[in-house]
């Protein structure tokens, strides 16, 4: 089925269609991507294939190969390592960093995310509920204040996005992936930094022992 894009739009919105296409496992990790077959596919020209490909490149999303076309990267172990890592320091940063300035309305806010979250819990829709983890993430990260931790997390978030792709398996349930939310969200109601930060870590290094387990 053809995805009509408006001919006004351009690199940009061609760049988030193929994110997403990549996250809703339309394409696979390694698979060619072929710009003719891309153009009629989002119905823009192979110039705006281009651009939009550059931008994915930029993000380490796919690579490009002299005289072979340009892939959906296919990350090592090593690579995954350094992402979770990064992570792990960002978040436990900047969501410790965030407690002085959170207030009612903005666990208020953090709440309503969380329903969101049980919606798509109910609907068993992974793709949803990861797209809504990262929009928790991000509201504590700009609670923080530091515009340069959130432009580190910005350079590293669409990594991030992707590696959520393979988290589905090591969850029991879509339950216990908004449970996790859950506990998160009691633990930034304390206020008290250790426990975010412990909060945190467990929850990032319980993934990166499942995950990395499994990667060669």
């Amino acid at each position: 089925m053809s995805h009509h894009i408006a001919k006004e739009s351009l690199g940009e919105l061609v760049a988030e269609q193929l994110r997403r296409s990549i996250w809703n496992r339309e394409f696979e990790f390694g698979e060619r991507l072929i710009e003719s077959d891309l153009s009629e596919k989002f119905d823009v020209s192979r110039n705006t294939i281009r651009d939009a490909l550059k931008i994915l490149e930029y993000e380490e999303m796919v690579i490009s190969k002299p005289r072979k076309g340009t892939y959906v990267s296919q990350f090592s172990k090593n690579d995954w390592q350094e992402i979770i890592e990064l992570r792990s320091m960002v978040e436990s940063f900047a969501f410790v960093k965030a407690l002085p300035y959170l207030e009612e309305q903005h666990f208020q806010d953090l709440e309503t995310i969380l329903e969101q979250m049980k919606v798509q819990t109910e609907n068993q829709n992974w793709s949803d509920l990861f797209d809504l983890d990262m929009k928790f993430h991000r509201y504590v990260l700009n609670m923080s204040g530091n515009s340069r931790v959130i432009k580190l997390y910005d350079s590293i978030q669409v990594q991030i996005r992707t590696f959520l792709l393979h988290l589905d398996k090591y969850y029991s349930s879509h339950q216990s992936f908004y449970d996790e939310q859950k506990e998160l969200l009691d633990a930034l109601k304390t206020k008290n930094p250790k426990i975010v930060d412990e909060k945190i870590r467990t929850h990032i290094e319980y993934v990166e022992g499942q995950f990395l387990g499994d990667v060669e």
